[in-house]
């Protein structure tokens, strides 16, 4: 439980919204990875078991979440997204993969986890 309130405070400190669809698909797979479970290659591994959860197809997942990646780095603080992805930015779409985000995500809450002492 602890983890899906840290996946949600962080998500929203980027400015990722709760109303997008691809926000469940992000926190979905960021938890799973947190809990261990494998979820890459993305579209074989953590895109299907999120297909099934929410019975959509893995593109629907995909288009999702990069939509949603892309809202924050046009609607976000810019500043957090940078200093929290810069090293991991895709340098022809000014952006991070789905799968960059979602790793340097996990790391990031993971991180601030064992300092807090979760």
């Amino acid at each position: 439980m602890q983890n899906k309130t840290a996946v949600s405070s962080y998500l929203l400190s980027l400015g990722i919204k709760p109303t997008s669809k691809g926000y469940r698909y992000l926190s979905d797979l960021i938890n799973m990875r947190l809990e261990g479970k494998e979820i890459l290659p993305l579209k074989y591994c953590g895109y299907k078991v999120v297909s099934e959860k929410y019975s959509a197809s893995t593109d629907c997942i995909d288009k999702n979440i990069q939509n949603c990646i892309s809202k924050a780095w046009l609607d976000g603080d810019i500043e957090a997204l940078y200093g929290e992805f810069g090293n991991t930015i895709d340098s022809d779409k000014g952006k991070p993969t789905a799968k960059q985000f979602i790793m340097q995500a996990a790391e990031k809450i993971s991180a601030i986890s064992l300092h807090d002492g979760f």
